[in-house]
Order: C-alpha cells, then structure tokens, then sequence
C-alpha cells in the first residue's frame, strides 16, 4: 500500500465517511449491464442454490435449485440461467462495423460486448465453477443435456478468464470498481463485502456509517452478498425448507417450492437492490479519457469468441498446458502494465500515489537546451532537446527509462539521462526523443518551456511477444497431454451430482 492510499483511510477513518481514490471511473459501464447475484450450497463445491438475473433493476429473474444435490435441477437451472445469458449476448451480437487497420486489412468486429457484474470476487468464482461444470457436459448420451448449457459453459468461461485480465470490463465484481475509486477505513478484506462497503459510502438516509455498518454485518438485517449464505440462515431456515421439500408428496411439492423460493428471494433481494445503488453511483463518476479505448479492446476479443464459437469451437482445456499458461501469463503482465499506465496517465490522483512510492515524478522545469540536435547511425541530425526537472519527489527510476507525460501531447516521448541530488531535491534530467514533428525545429508546444510543470511516468511501449518453444520442445517434466479428444470423452462420461 502507498503513501497516499494508506493517507487515504486513515483520512477515512478519521471522518468515518469513504474518501475518493482517484478522480475518474477507470472501469467501462455499460448502459445495459447484466446483474448475477449467484448463490452456492455450503459443503457442496460449484452447487448452485439460486441466483438473480436481469438487465433491468424492476424485473429481476428469480434462479431456484430446491435440491442442489439433484443432477436433474441443477441441469435445469443451468439451462434457464443460460437462456438468459445467451439471449443477453444475442442482443450484443446484433450489429458489426468493418474498419480497415494501417496494412489496408478489412476486419469486422461487434459494436458492443457483454458486461455481466456480480456482487465480489466470490461472485465471479461461483460463475468460474459453473462454467467448468457446463462446458464438457455431452449432449448425447446416459447423461445428455441440452443444447445451452454446454454453451452456457464456454462463455462462462471465457468471461471468467477476460476478468483475469487487467482492465478489461466484460466480467466485474462491483466491490472491486467500488473500492478502485472509494477508500474506507476498513481492510481490504471487509471491502469485499457489498453491503459494508456500500455503508462506507452511501449509508442510508438517517443513518451513520457506524450504524449502517453494525446492519451490514447482521445476517439478519442484511444477507450475505453471497456466493455462500449465512451458517445461522443455513441451519434454522435452509435445511429444513429443503427437507420439506425432499418429503413433500406430489400434492405440498409446489407449495414447499414456493416456500423455498420466498425464502431464498429474501436473501437475494437486499444484494440486488444494493448492486443497482452501487451502480447508479458509479455512473455518477466520470469516465477515463482511455477506458472506452478498453472496451473497444474487449469488442474484438469477443468478436474472435463469438466467431469461434459459431465455427463450432471446442470448449476450453481444464487446464493449460504449460506453453499456454506461459503465454496466458505473459498476457497478463502486460495488460497489467499496460492498464496500471493509462490509469496513472489518466489520472491525477493515481499519478501522485505512483510519484509517492518513486514511479513516477514531477517538477519545475529549470534548465534546458530546446536546440540541441544529435546525428544516427545512418548520418541524419534529428532534435533531441535536453530538459532538467527539479522535483521534489523520491526518484528511483534509473537512466535510459522510457518516458511519457499527461502534461505534454500524447506523442511526446523522453528518456531519462540522469538522476542527480540537490539537497531535499532532485535535479533529473531528460531528453526529449519524439513528439516534436518532422522538422528539424521542433513544433511549438513540444519541447517543455523553463518554469513549466511537468510530470513524467515510465512508458510501457511496444514490446514484441516472447518467443516460446514448440510443445514437441517441453522438457517432460513440464510436458502436459497437447490432444483435448481425451479429456473431452472423459467429461463426455462423467456424472454431475446425484440424482436423488
């Protein structure tokens, strides 16, 4: 934790009131998201109990397991749960616009993508446990299902793997956009629960955030987020709503149904309602100047799914082989890089919680040779103006650093020369290498001016992607099985649950 988001609890704290993290939302939101509040059985790994679906806060779609442990309602609530995941994905695949990129390469992509929110991490775990659950079922078979779910599965999955990714805003949990812009005084842990944070932030009306805290935490008063209920609700209220159903005969079984039902839509409804305050308060933050540039990355990795999956693609592996985690993670870093800089080059505050910990820097501009040129390799004088930066901020990145600025025009490159003391300030001084135009005088307003504020930050760049060895190459002690024909005949065969 840096200076300045630890500063910000305890500023938090102190006022018992959430304070703002940074200035803008760095997350996409969506004008029509799609709402998962998932529920799972205590003791029973990826076992659905309910869920609460909908695009629309007044029309909610209420999800029951009355037997989690039957293979048969669980199938089926797969099935229902994927009709509405499908036809929300539908609804995105309604319109494609044709660009042509630099090379004169006509490519077609989506204007729009999906973007589900459930409530926490939890949240996206449950979706990751169903989607395994659904992608390898057979649709032929003892154990066949229908059609949807297998599919259901593979998007599941292939939402649950974009949300692993950096800066990507198909799959979110709500408490993490939340706690991205908004610091409380309470751990990063007790962030995680929707309804604690949201006291943090916007507690009810005639009530303080101590009060509004002391109800989150009530079981009673305030459900469980989910994905898992309370132990107390579990045991007095749960179990036997279950058994009367399991011993119902044919004529009480809608009636203990219907109890059932209540029962869990009273656990799910306060999340729900919460989820869409949580909302209407982040549309209410104004968007990075680069998370629509994001999302725009996110429309073509779901163009390419989406296609492949029309071409009849194969579900996803269980697991990587280790090529493909190596390249999985090396996407992952960059993503991560790359996000961690356009928040930074976005927005001010995050730039000054980087300046706080020496990744980043800002001054005074008191010297300069705006004039200076050098002469290539191949003979030609090119400007390279040097500039120093007086700065008072801890300096711990070393000479040859690539640089950008949200200070200067969005071409504008430097490279660190050389980092020098002076007394409780540092004297850095940078060259300037693009940005400045074609000429051999640079373009007015390129080259800082003495006396101008500057900030400075490391320049992720171009980087070429690491060459990796063929599968034929793997040591064997790394090598994993390449052919998905077994697992998948494996998965074709396996059982999900019980049926009784």
């Amino acid at each position: 934790m840096s200076r300045v988001s630890a500063l910000a609890r305890l500023e938090a704290m102190e006022a018992m009131a959430a304070v703002p993290l940074t200035e803008f939302r760095h997350r996409f939101l969506s004008d029509h998201p799609l709402v998962i509040v998932p529920l799972v059985m205590a003791g029973e790994a990826g076992a659905p109990l309910a869920a609460m679906v909908g695009s629309a806060k007044r029309s909610p779609k209420l999800l029951v397991v009355a037997q989690p442990r039957s293979r048969t309602q669980r199938v089926a609530f797969a099935a229902e749960l994927g009709g509405i995941v499908m036809s929300y994905i539908d609804h995105c695949r309604r319109e494609r616009r044709t660009s042509t990129s630099r090379g004169q390469e006509v490519a077609s992509y989506y204007t729009d993508a999906p973007q589900v929110l459930v409530p926490n991490p939890g949240g996206v775990k449950a979706l990751a446990d169903l989607g395994r659950a659904c992608r390898f079922r057979a649709t032929t078979g003892p154990y066949r299902v229908a059609d949807i779910v297998p599919r259901l599965g593979m998007w599941l999955t292939f939402l649950v793997e974009s949300a692993e990714q950096a800066g990507t805003s198909m799959l979110l949990p709500v408490t993490g956009m939340l706690s991205e812009h908004w610091a409380t005084g309470q751990s990063v842990l007790e962030d995680q629960n929707l309804a604690s944070l949201m006291a943090w932030i916007a507690p009810p009306d005639g009530l303080s955030v101590a009060q509004a805290m002391a109800d989150a935490e009530n079981p009673d008063v305030c459900p469980p987020a989910g994905p898992a209920t309370a132990p107390s609700f579990d045991r007095y209220y749960l179990e036997p709503a279950i058994k009367r159903f399991d011993t119902a005969d044919p004529q009480a079984k809608a009636a203990a149904e219907d109890e059932l039902r209540e029962l869990l839509a009273d656990q799910l409804k306060p999340t729900w309602r919460l989820m869409w305050q949580a909302i209407s308060l982040l549309r209410g933050v104004p968007e990075a100047p680069r998370a629509a540039a994001r999302f725009e990355r996110d429309r073509v990795s779901f163009t390419a799914f989406s296609d492949y999956q029309d071409a009849s693609g194969l579900p996803q592996r269980k697991q990587d082989t280790p090529i493909g985690a190596a390249r999985r993670l090396s996407r992952l870093e960059r993503a991560l890089a790359d996000f961690e800089v356009d928040m930074a080059f976005d927005d001010p505050y995050v730039l000054a919680d980087r300046r706080s910990v020496g990744e980043a820097f800002a001054g005074t501009v008191v010297a300069g040779e705006p004039g200076r040129f050098v002469t290539t390799d191949k003979g030609r004088r090119v400007p390279r103006p040097l500039i120093t930066v007086r700065t008072q901020d801890p300096t711990r990145l070393a000479p040859g650093t690539k640089l950008i600025s949200p200070s200067m025009p969005a071409s504008h490159r430097a490279l660190i020369i050389s980092t020098v003391p002076d007394g409780d300030t540092s004297l850095v001084t940078v060259e300037v290498v693009s940005g400045m135009g074609r000429g051999l005088v640079p373009k007015p307003g390129t080259v800082p001016a003495e006396g101008q504020q500057l900030a400075y930050l490391p320049d992720p760049g171009w980087r070429p992607a690491p060459v990796f060895p063929d599968n034929d190459r793997v040591p064997w002690t790394h090598a994993a099985a390449t052919d998905d024909s077994d697992e998948l005949q494996e998965a074709a065969t396996e059982e999900w649950g019980d049926d009784d």
